[in-house]
């Protein structure tokens, strides 16, 4: 049985949505996960403890959350001795080619600036969530939404994650991670 450790920042709600599936999905795996909310001040939790790390960040206007840079900064000889990937949460994950291509960039420009080489790395499509949003965020977050052709949900929450998608990136993470008793 693997140790996971599921780190995550996010700043709108729909990063911890998704670190909270992949904690659920490894250990529907037959893994043990330990979730620790990043924003909520558990930074000091130890990636040592665990054999493997899957770390998440919201990114919203092109900046992953200072906290989740201050982790790894903190942990960065754990993660590299350890496997361990990233999950990098934006609407652009949701977009055409060019668009990616360009989030690809931010995403290793970001990782090479903190130092660290995950394993893995993975662009998740987040979500639209208006009531975590201010009317300028509100617009702006729509205007993209509607550009790209997406219908909003009436309600307000738009989710793009795709998480069939997200289950088999979890799924072949942990299948490549030998277990700590080996």
């Amino acid at each position: 049985m693997t140790r996971f450790l599921v780190a995550y920042a996010s700043s709108e709600g729909q990063t911890g949505k998704i670190a909270h599936h992949v904690a659920r999905r490894l250990e529907n795996l037959g893994h043990l996960s330990r979730l620790v909310d990043l924003m909520a001040g558990d930074s000091e939790a130890g990636a040592d403890e665990c054999d493997a790390a899957i770390l998440a960040g919201s990114l919203p206007l092109s900046q992953h959350p200072a906290e989740l840079t201050d982790f790894i900064a903190r942990h960065r000889t754990a993660l590299q001795s350890m496997p361990s990937a990233f999950l990098s949460v934006s609407l652009t994950a949701a977009h055409d080619a060019k668009e990616l291509t360009a989030l690809v960039a931010v995403v290793q420009r970001y990782l090479g600036d903190i130092g660290w080489t995950p394993g893995r790395v993975e662009l998740v499509a987040g979500a639209v969530h208006d009531r975590e949003l201010n009317a300028i965020e509100r617009l702006v977050l729509h205007r993209i939404v509607d550009a790209h052709g997406v219908t909003r949900h009436p309600s307000g929450h738009t989710e793009l994650t795709d998480w069939a998608e997200l289950d088999a990136a979890v799924a072949a993470f942990a299948a490549s991670v030998q277990p700590a008793d080996k």
